[in-house]
């Protein structure tokens, strides 16, 4: 089996603050999308979010765990975005790390799975989490938006890699 290989698709490095970080016309020429974020929010903030395909409907159900070294929890729920890091919050001088998979980015016959992980190392709740997402859409998808729940991002690297297998 040949070792898969990861294809820069395209980047931001954000030189001022920004409401969002879009990437679209995402070519359907790979098996997976991974999306890479070091982003820090203009003020205090719960969850780096995206949405595909500009999608605002409740259609990404999702379970989550997390964990600080001293507890843990979980919780499911649907919601109206991704969120990367949910229920942790990250003041502005923190930046929130997040790796997100997409399986099967193009595929029309299917609602795609995300992966997250994400970790805050500052704020009102810092640890890790780990996410998994469907969203509930057989559309392939051609567009991710990045951004924070109430405010802009302030700084952040942004690159978006495509699996080839």
């Amino acid at each position: 089996m040949p070792t898969p290989t990861y294809d820069l698709i395209a980047s931001n490095v954000l030189g001022s603050s920004a409401a969002s970080v879009t990437f679209s016309s995402i070519p359907a020429t790979y098996r997976d999308l991974v999306l890479v974020v070091r982003a820090t929010p203009v003020n205090n903030d719960v969850g780096l979010r995206m949405r595909l395909n500009s999608d605002t409907g409740s259609n990404y159900p999702y379970v989550t765990m997390y964990g600080d070294g001293s507890a843990a929890a979980s919780t499911s729920a649907t919601a109206t975005s991704i969120t990367l890091g949910v229920g942790l919050a990250s003041p502005n001088t923190s930046a929130t790390m997040a790796i997100a998979q997409i399986m099967d980015y193009s595929a029309t016959d299917k609602h795609k799975t995300i992966l997250g992980r994400t970790n805050i190392p500052t704020g009102t709740f810092p640890g890790v989490t780990a996410d998994a997402y469907r969203w509930a859409s057989t559309s392939a998808v051609n567009a991710i938006e990045v951004y924070f729940g109430s405010g802009n991002i302030a700084s952040g690297t942004f690159y978006l890699y495509g699996i080839v297998s």
